[in-house]
């Protein structure tokens, strides 16, 4: 049996994972601010085990007491078994100059963008450590943590420090008894929510928001379910963890 938790599941790359890892082979774990009542209708349909926890990943404070509650649902039996972690959940707004940004608004920017899959992981870790399993860790970072445009700079910050964090879990992970594999991929730009976002933002507050609307327009964004199997395709591969960056997923 494959465990895997995905957060960010209620729409885009999050749900188009769940619903092409919905298996009689595999228990689901997901979380998202809302249920995704899609998911669970056609995990119940396909009579696949599906577990759904309905948590704001902003609120960091009780994110341990979540990752409890997942675990009280996943048994893991023997060495043979698997369990991977998907730390999907992001939100690129707010899209504006830094000195126009609320201090609210930076923080929840960083809380749901790198706060929560550090305290996820965290507890992930520490509630596996003693499993001898297949224990992965996928972080769903971005482009923008190298290439940096204007007006982004809490989600490009967030995404630079997810992949900082995902190294810094490769070195310690080495030194484990029964270690867990980590890698942090760039997805590539794809037609979900967050990229129609930036595309309402004014060019007073987004100066290259032109760009985005012809890439658009010109058909040249991947689409969510094209994305979503490439991600799987990586963290079911035995290489899985060997490259800990990696920047393209063609």
């Amino acid at each position: 049996m494959k465990h895997i938790i995905i957060t960010g599941t209620s729409r885009g790359i999050g749900e188009s994972l769940a619903n092409q890892l919905i298996n009689p082979a595999h228990h689901l774990i997901c979380i998202s601010r809302t249920a995704n009542e899609g998911l669970l209708a056609r995990a119940k349909e396909l009579d696949c085990h599906l577990d759904y926890f309905n948590y704001d990943l902003t609120d960091i404070s009780g994110i341990e007491q979540l990752v409890e509650n997942v675990f009280s649902r996943i048994e893991l039996r023997s060495s043979d078994e698997t369990i991977y972690l998907i730390n999907n959940a992001a939100m690129l707004t707010p899209v504006s100059p830094i000195e126009r940004l609320e201090t609210e608004q930076i923080v929840e920017n960083l809380h749901l963008n790198l706060l929560a899959p550090m305290v996820i992981t965290s507890n992930f870790l520490r509630l596996t450590k003693h499993m001898n399993a297949d224990k992965k860790i996928l972080n769903i970072s971005s482009a923008s943590a190298k290439y940096i445009l204007p007006s982004q700079s809490a989600y490009s910050t967030a995404k630079a420090g997810l992949d900082s964090f995902t190294k810094c879990i490769d070195i310690e992970q080495k030194l484990a008894t029964y270690p867990a594999k980590a890698a942090a991929v760039y997805p590539g730009m794809i037609d979900t929510s967050l990229q129609s976002e930036i595309r309402s933002v004014s060019t007073e507050l987004f100066p290259y928001v032109n760009e985005f609307i012809q890439l658009s327009e010109e058909g040249k964004l991947q689409s969510p379910e094209y994305t979503a199997s490439k991600l799987i395709e990586i963290l079911v591969s035995e290489d899985f963890g060997k490259t800990v960056l990696i920047e393209t997923i063609d």
